[in-house]
C-alpha cells in the first residue's frame, strides 16, 4: 500500500499524542505502523481519532506545529498480501521456465574485468580473507539509535511475508527484546559462515537481556498469621496490643512450651588489669572490663615545673616511676546509665581501683579515675600512719575517707591495695571498703558523695587529670587495675498455661523450643480480650514454608574473573529475625499490615574480607530484599567501628539473583547495562573532558555508573511497588504545603553540591536539581536537547548552562545511585532535600496526581525511586550482622563519630566505639585532577578509591528523611532506611538542645533542628517488636532526657533563658538569655553578637510544625512536664520572632550576608554598659536604632536583595503557628502582611514571563517554606 501522507501534524517532545491538521487519520492506519517525522521511525500505539494518533513510545525529537510527516503501512491486508505473492509466484516462473536474456553471467563478467582463470578459479576468488566460502562487510551508520527510545526512530528494513505471526511449522526463530526506556541500544545483523552452513546473528548493542518480571503473585499483604521458629531456639511470637490495657485470655495447647519471658537488670562483674612488663609502654591491658585499644603510656612531663630527662627504669620486673614521670591510658569509656538527676546520673553499682606496688615513704598517687569537676575516684597512701585514703567526687561535691591504720598499708614492700565505692540505690552516697591483697581490711565506712564515673576518665598512676604536682619518686608499679559491676539485661522464661493473661505478659510471650531436635507439626494459639473475637495464631516450629513463585533463596555471583561463578554460600531467606512487626501508631498500626524480618539461614558470602548481606521484609505476597555489604571481623573487629585506613571498601564485581523454591528465576540484580555491579570496565571516579565551567561533558562512550562500598545497600522488590496510600490518607497524616510558585527553584544555582567523583569542584552549583534531572543516565548533549524541548512552558534553568550539570546524575532508581545527593555534605548538601521532606515527595504528598513539569513523567514514580534510593548512601552498616540501628535499646550508648569533613570528632571514646567515617576533607582531595584522587591511606585505600565514595554527613546537613515513604507506601522499609540515617546525626553529636559543651545556642541552630525531625519521624514509624526499627520507649528515652537536661542546665537555672540576667557584658549564654526574651532564637558569636541565622531558624520552625502534624509534640508534652514547658517554650520564641519581625521589624539589617542578622552587637553591648534593659528591645526597635544604616525595605538589605530561601520561610512562619493552635492575634495580623509580601513577589516574578520569571526572588524557594495546604 501507498505512504499516508495527508496535510500535516502537530508533534511535542516526550509526548505520545500526534495531532493532525487536516489528515484524517482513518483505519487504514494499524498498531505497528511507522510514523516518520525528519527522517526518523516511531512506531504508532494505534488511532485515538481522524485527529490523534498515539505512539507506542513517547516523542524524542523536536516540538513542531504543522510539521511534514508520512506513515509506512507495516502490515497490509490479507488480500494485499496474497496478490503480491501471486504475482512474485508469476514472475518467477517466467524466469524459470524461459530465463532472462541480454545480461552475462557472472563468470563472464568477472573475465571482462581483465581476470583469467578457469569457473573454479573464479568460484575460489569468492571465499573471504580467512578462507571461508562468502565474506560480507557490515553495514555502517545504516540506522540512527542514539539518544532514542527503541523502536521509536532509525531506518527500518521490513521483510513482509505474511500477515500476523509467523506460522506454525517455522523451521528456526530467534527473538531479542528491545527495552522501551534503552535510549542508546542497537541492533546488530550479521552473517557468520560455520562448518555447513551460514549464520545469521541478530543481536543488540547497549540493550543487556531483560530482567525478569519478578512475582506472579497478585500483591496481597494480608499474609498467614504463621509464626514459625527454628528447633533448639527460644523465639518470640511478637505480639503487639497498641498500649491496651485489657484484660486477655490465652487458649493454648498444654503440652506445647509456651514461656513469658522476663526481663531482669543485672550487675555482672568484669574487671581489666595492665601488668607493667619489659616490653615497654604502651602496657597491653588484659581482661573484659574496658576495650583492649586501652593500653597505658609511660608520659613524661617536661613542661613548666617538669622533669627534662626520662629517669625512670625496670627493677625486678617492675617500673619505678619518678616525680613528673606518669601512667595514663586514653579515656576508658565507662559506660554508666545516665539520668537527668545531677545527683544520680552515671553511678556505678559498684566500682573497685587496684594498685599493686612498692611504695616509699611518700604519699603517691596510686591509681586513679578523673573527670574534671564531674566526677572523681583516687586512691592515694595518707600521710597519717600505716592508712589509704580515697576521694570520691561528683560535680562541685568531694569528700576524702581514711582507711584504718593497719600494718598492712605500710610502705616498702610489695604489696597489693585496693579500694571499692558501692552505691546506696536510692539512698545518700554509698559505701567504702578498702582490700590488701584481696582481704577487706576495716569496716565498711559510709561515704556521702555519690561516685560518678564517665566515659571520659582515663586510668592514671602518679598523676590525676594528668597532672603530675603531686607525683613522687621512687614508686615501683607492678600493675593497676580497675574492676566493677557491668550493667546487663538478663532474661528468664516462666512457664505459662491456658487463662487469663494480662497484656503486658501477652506481649513477651515466646516459645522455648530448645527440647525440640526437629520440625514440629503446627499448633494454634489464640487470644482474646473480654467480649471480643479472639485472634488465632499458627505457630510452627521448623522451617518456613513458602509456596512457588515466592522468593526464597538468594545467590551471589562472583564477576571477578569476567563470568558468573555462583557463591556456595546461598541465601535461603526464611529465618525469621523478628515476626509480627507492627508500627505503634495508632494510625500506622491499623493501616500498615503486619511484617516479618527474615534473615538468610547459614553463613553469607565473603569474599576478601567483605560480608555480602541479605535482610528481608515479608508481607503475605510482598518481599522486598534489602543487599548490604560491611568488613568482616578479620578486617574491622568491632565493625562498624574502627579505623578503616588501608583496609579496601569496594566489592568485587558481582550479581545477585532471586529464586523461589522451585529454581525459577525471579529477579537479577544487576547494572542497568547488564554488567555486573562494581564493574571494572568503569573507573570510581569519572574521567573526561569538561567545559568552560567546569562542568563534565559526559558522552554514550564514556558515561559515569556509580560503584558501591561497604555499607551502601540495594533494595529489590517482588512487585514493581508496594501499594500505595489513598491521596485522604496521605493528608490525614502528612504535612502538606500550598504551593503555588511555578517556577520555583529553577535556576543553574538553585541547588547546590556536588559529588567529586563526577566532577572536579567542591561546590558545584547546579547539580543535581530534580526539576531538570534525567530520568535514567544522560549525557551533555541530550541535556541541552531535553532543555530545548522542555515540557515546561517556565524555561528559566533550561538553557545549557543550567541544565548541562544534571548530565551524570538520574532520577531513576538504578543500584548505588544517589540521584544527585551530594556525597559529601560539608560544602553545603542539596537543596532538594535539605528540608524536612524531599522536594519530589513534597510535591507528591501534596497531590498524588501531579506530574513532573519538565517531562510530564509522574511525581509517583520519582519520589518513589527517589526515596529508595536512600539505601545506595553508605550508612547502612551492619553491627553483629544485623541492620540495627545503633542506639535502639541504649540512648547514651557511649559511641561518637570520627574523622568528618568537619574536624577529627570526639577524642575521648576508643576506636572500638568509634564510628569513622572517613570521607575526607577538600584539601585531602587532589581536587583539581580528573578523574579524582585522594590521600592514602587517609582518605583512601588507593588513590582512586576514596573510602565510603566521599559519603559524609554531620548534623548540620542531616537532612535526610526516607521514613516518610512509610507514610506514603504501605511499607516499613523506607522507615528502616530512615532509622539508619538518623544514628549519623547522633553519632556526631548525641544531643538536640542539651549542649554538653555548656552553650545555649541549639534552639537557633539547624543541626539540633534536623536531628529533632529525626526523632519525630523515628518516633512516629516506632516499632517495639521489629529488629531494624528504634521502638517509640528507644525515641523518648533520648529525647525526654535531652529536653530535660536542657530544662534544668538552661531554661530554669539561674541565670538561665527563664530567669536571664540584668547585664551581659560577658557576652555569651548570658547574651542569648536575654536575646531570647526580646527576639526569640539567637545566638552568640564574638563579631556578631547576638545574632539570628534566619534559614537556620527557619528548619527549627519546619520541624516544629510538622512534629505537631504528626503528633510528636503531644506525645513528648504527655511524656514529662519538663519536656512540655520546653516543647512550649520553644515554639513561643519562634512566634516572638515571627511577630516581631513581620509586624514592624522587617527593616533590621544583615550583615556581611543576606540571611545574618545582628540584634546586639558587642560594640551596642558595651556602649549599654552590659545593661540588656538599656538596648533595643523589639526588631522595630532595633530598625530605628540603625538610622540610616536599616534595610532599605523589607525584602532588601544594605547589601544587595534578600534570600529568598530564608524570608519564604519566614513569611510561612505564622501560617504554620496557627496551624499548630497558636491563637495569638498578632500572629493573625502577621499571616495577613505575609501574605502580602508573598502575593506581591509572586505577581513580579509572574511579569517577567516565561522566560525569566524565578530570576529573582524564587530562586531558592522549596515545597515545604510555603504555608500549609488545608484539604477542603
Amino acid at each position: 500500500m501507498a505512504w499516508f501522507k495527508n496535510g500535516t501534524v502537530n508533534v511535542t517532545y516526550n509526548s505520545d499524542i500526534v495531532i493532525g491538521n487536516n489528515a484524517n487519520f482513518d483505519s487504514t492506519i494499524r498498531r505497528g505502523d511507522i510514523l516518520v517525522v525528519d527522517g526518523k521511525n516511531y512506531e504508532i500505539d494505534g488511532v485515538v481519532n481522524s485527529v490523534q494518533l498515539k505512539l507506542a513510545s513517547p516523542f524524542s525529537g523536536g516540538t513542531g506545529n504543522g510539521v511534514n510527516y508520512g506513515i509506512i503501512h507495516t502490515q497490509a491486508q490479507v488480500a494485499d498480501v496474497e496478490q503480491s505473492l501471486i504475482t512474485a509466484i508469476e514472475l518467477m516462473t517466467n524466469v524459470i521456465e524461459e530465463g532472462i536474456e541480454g545480461g552475462d553471467s557472472a563468470y563472464e563478467t568477472w573475465l571482462e574485468e581483465g581476470n583469467t582463470g578457469t569457473k573454479a578459479d573464479f568460484l575460489e576468488s569468492l571465499k573471504g580473507r580467512d578462507g571461508s566460502q562468502v565474506g560480507l562487510s557490515g553495514i555502517i551508520n545504516w540506522t540512527e539509535y542514539t539518544g532514542q527510545a527503541a523502536g521509536s526512530s532509525g531506518a527500518t528494513l521490513l521483510v513482509p511475508v505474511t500477515a500476523g505471526d509467523p506460522p506454525p511449522n517455522l523451521t528456526q526463530s530467534a527473538q531479542v527484546l528491545l527495552p522501551y526506556d534503552a535510549l542508546d541500544l542497537g541492533v546488530a545483523l550479521y552473517a557468520k559462515p560455520q562448518t555447513s552452513a551460514l549464520a545469521l546473528i541478530i543481536g543488540l548493542v547497549n540493550a543487556p537481556e531483560p530482567l525478569p518480571g519478578g512475582s506472579d503473585e497478585e500483591l496481597d499483604l494480608s499474609g498467614s498469621g504463621t509464626v514459625y521458629g527454628d528447633p533448639g531456639t527460644i523465639f518470640p511470637l511478637g505480639i503487639y496490643l497498641a498500649g491496651s490495657t485489657a484484660s486477655f485470655t490465652l487458649t493454648a495447647p498444654s503440652s506445647f512450651p509456651l514461656r513469658i519471658e522476663r526481663r531482669n537488670e543485672i550487675s555482672v562483674p568484669v574487671a581489666s588489669q595492665w601488668n607493667i612488663t619489659s616490653a615497654g609502654s604502651p602496657y597491653a591491658v588484659a581482661g573484659d572490663a574496658v576495650s583492649t585499644s586501652n593500653v597505658l603510656y609511660k608520659r613524661v612531663y617536661s613542661g613548666s615545673g617538669g622533669t627534662s630527662s626520662d629517669n625512670s627504669q625496670m627493677i625486678n620486673g617492675r617500673l619505678r616511676l619518678m616525680r613528673h614521670i606518669h601512667l595514663a591510658s586514653d579515656p576508658l569509656a565507662l559506660n554508666f546509665r545516665q539520668t537527668t538527676n545531677d545527683g544520680t546520673t552515671q553511678t556505678p553499682a559498684s566500682i573497685r581501683l587496684t594498685f599493686s606496688g612498692i611504695v616509699n615513704n611518700d604519699y603517691p598517687i596510686l591509681a586513679s579515675l578523673y573527670d574534671y569537676m564531674v566526677g572523681e575516684f583516687t586512691l592515694r597512701r595518707h600521710w597519717q600512719g600505716n592508712t589509704l585514703q580515697v576521694t570520691v567526687g561528683r560535680g562541685s561535691s568531694q569528700t576524702q575517707i581514711t582507711s584504718v591504720d593497719d600494718p598492712v598499708f605500710a610502705s616498702g614492700s610489695l604489696k597489693t591495695w585496693s579500694v571499692e565505692f558501692i552505691d546506696n540505690v536510692g539512698g545518700v552516697g554509698g559505701t567504702i571498703r578498702f582490700y590488701s591483697d584481696g582481704v577487706q581490711i576495716g569496716p565498711d565506712q559510709t561515704c556521702e558523695v555519690k561516685l560518678r564515673a564517665t566515659p571520659a576518665m582515663a586510668i592514671e598512676c602518679n598523676s590525676t587529670g594528668n597532672n603530675t604536682s603531686d607525683s613522687v619518686n621512687n614508686l615501683d608499679v607492678a600493675y593497676i587495675g580497675v574492676s566493677f559491676g557491668k550493667p546487663e539485661t538478663q532474661s528468664s522464661y516462666d512457664p505459662v498455661s491456658s487463662g487469663a493473661i494480662s497484656a503486658a505478659d501477652l506481649e513477651m510471650l515466646c516459645v522455648d523450643a530448645r527440647s525440640f531436635s526437629t520440625a514440629q507439626a503446627p499448633v494454634t494459639i489464640s487470644y482474646a480480650a473480654a467480649g471480643q473475637q479472639a485472634f488465632n495464631m499458627e505457630v510452627v516450629v521448623g522451617d518456613m514454608v513458602l509456596p512457588a513463585g515466592r522468593a526464597y533463596k538468594v545467590v551471589l555471583e562472583d564477576w571477578s574473573t569476567g563470568s558468573a561463578v555462583p557463591h556456595p554460600n546461598e541465601l535461603i531467606m526464611t529465618r525469621p529475625a523478628a515476626q509480627n512487626c507492627r508500627f505503634e501508631d495508632a494510625d500506622l498500626y491499623g493501616a500498615q499490615a503486619p511484617w516479618t524480618e527474615v534473615l538468610p539461614k547459614g553463613a553469607v558470602p565473603n569474599i576478601n574480607g567483605i560480608n555480602y548481606y541479605c535482610e528481608g521484609i515479608r508481607m503475605g505476597t510482598y518481599v522486598q530484599f534489602q543487599f548490604g555489604y560491611d568488613w568482616d571481623t578479620t578486617q574491622m573487629p568491632h565493625n562498624p567501628f574502627g579505623d578503616p585506613q588501608g583496609k579496601d571498601s569496594y566489592m568485587v564485581p558481582h550479581k545477585w539473583v532471586i529464586y523461589d523454591n522451585t529454581g525459577a528465576m525471579l529477579g537479577r540484580v544487576q547494572q542497568e547495562n547488564g554488567e555486573p555491579l562494581n564493574s571494572t570496565t568503569t573507573p570510581v571516579s569519572w574521567g573526561g573532558s569538561l567545559d568552560g565551567r567546569g562542568v563534565p561533558m559526559v558522552t554514550a562512550a564514556n558515561k559515569w555508573t556509580p560503584k558501591g562500598t561497604v555499607r551502601s545497600g540495594i533494595i529489590w522488590r517482588s512487585h514493581a511497588e508496594p501499594p500505595a496510600y489513598s491521596q485522604a490518607d496521605i493528608w490525614k497524616r502528612v504535612p502538606t504545603y500550598d504551593m503555588v510558585v511555578p517556577f520555583a527553584s529553577q535556576t543553574g544555582y538553585s541547588v547546590n553540591g556536588g559529588d567529586l567523583r563526577v566532577g572536579t569542584g567542591e561546590q558545584l552549583n547546579g547539580f543535581a536539581n530534580y526539576r531538570w534531572m534525567p530520568w535514567t543516565s544522560s549525557t551533555y548533549n541530550d541535556m541541552i536537547t531535553a532543555g530545548q524541548n522542555t515540557l515546561n512552558p517556565w524555561k528559566l534553568g533550561s538553557d545549557q548552562a543550567g541544565i548541562t550539570p544534571n548530565a551524570g546524575v538520574w532520577l531513576k532508581y538504578t543500584p548505588f545511585n544517589q540521584m544527585g545527593r551530594s556525597p559529601i555534605t560539608g560544602p553545603g548538601g542539596v537543596r532538594d532535600d535539605r528540608q524536612i521532606m524531599p522536594e519530589p515527595v513534597a510535591r507528591y504528598a501534596r497531590d498524588i496526581t501531579t506530574r513532573r513539569p519538565h517531562d510530564n513523567r509522574e511525581m509517583k514514580q520519582i519520589a518513589l525511586d527517589y526515596l529508595t534510593g536512600y539505601v545506595s548512601d553508605p550508612y547502612h552498616c551492619f553491627e553483629n550482622g544485623r541492620l540495627t540501628p545503633l542506639f535502639k535499646g541504649n540512648a547514651r550508648r557511649p559511641i561518637t563519630l570520627r574523622n568528618h569533613y568537619y574536624g577529627g570528632g570526639e577524642s575521648g571514646t576508643p576506636p572500638e566505639q568509634a564510628y569513622y567515617i572517613q570521607g575526607g576533607r577538600p584539601y585531602e582531595f587532589v581536587t583539581a585532577n580528573n578523574p579524582l584522587r585522594v590521600q592514602v591511606p587517609y582518605a583512601g585505600a588507593t588513590s582512586d578509591k576514596p573510602y565510603f565514595g566521599t559519603n559524609q554527613i554531620d548534623q548540620d546537613h542531616a537532612h535526610q528523611y526516607p521514613h516518610w515513604g512509610s507514610m506514603l507506601w504501605q511499607t516499613p522499609e523506607f522507615a528502616m532506611l530512615g532509622h539508619k540515617f538518623g544514628d549519623q546525626a547522633r553519632l556526631y553529636l548525641p544531643w538536640i538542645l542539651n549542649n554538653a559543651w555548656g552553650e545555649a545556642g541549639e534552639f537557633a541552630s539547624r543541626g539540633a533542628a534536623w536531628k529533632f525531625m529525626h526523632a519525630a519521624l523515628a518516633w512516629k514509624t516506632g516499632s517495639s517488636n521489629s529488629s531494624r526499627l528504634y521502638s517509640r520507649a528507644d525515641i523518648m528515652d533520648w529525647v525526654v532526657f535531652d529536653f530535660e537536661g536542657f530544662y534544668d542546665a538552661f531554661y530554669d537555672s539561674t541565670p538561665g533563658f527563664l530567669n536571664p540576667p540584668v547585664n551581659i557584658s560577658e557576652g555569651g549564654n548570658a547574651a542569648m538569655f536575654a536575646g531570647a526574651q526580646r527576639f526569640g532564637p539567637c545566638l552568640w558569636n564574638s563579631d556578631y553578637g547576638v545574632w539570628q541565622h534566619e534559614f537556620m531558624i527557619g528548619y527549627w520552625m519546619s520541624a516544629l510544625h510538622a512534629a505537631e502534624k504528626i503528633g510528636f509534640n503531644k506525645a513528648l508534652r504527655d511524656a514529662s512536664p519538663k519536656a512540655k514547658a520546653v516543647l512550649d517554650w520553644l515554639i513561643t520564641m519562634h512566634q516572638k520572632r515571627v511577630t516581631g519581625r513581620l509586624n514592624g521589624g522587617m527593616q533590621v539589617n544583615s550583615y556581611e550576608i543576606d540571611y545574618t542578622i545582628p540584634l546586639w552587637t558587642p560594640a551596642m553591648i558595651s556602649a549599654a554598659g552590659g545593661n540588656a534593659a538599656n538596648l533595643p528591645q523589639t526588631f522595630a526597635a532595633l530598625a530605628t536604632a540603625q538610622g540610616a544604616n536599616k534595610a532599605p525595605s523589607w525584602d532588601a538589605w544594605t547589601g544587595g536583595g534578600r534570600d529568598g530561601q530564608s524570608m519564604d520561610q519566614l513569611l510561612a512562619g505564622p501560617h504554620l503557628l496557627l496551624d499548630m493552635g497558636r491563637t495569638d492575634p498578632a500572629l493573625t495580623t502577621a499571616a495577613t502582611t505575609s501574605d502580602g509580601y508573598f502575593q506581591s513577589k509572586l505577581a513580579s516574578e509572574t511579569a517577567k514571563g516565561a522566560q525569566t520569571a524565578g530570576s529573582g526572588w524564587f530562586q531558592f524557594h522549596q515545597a515545604t517554606n510555603n504555608k500549609p495546604f488545608k484539604p477542603s
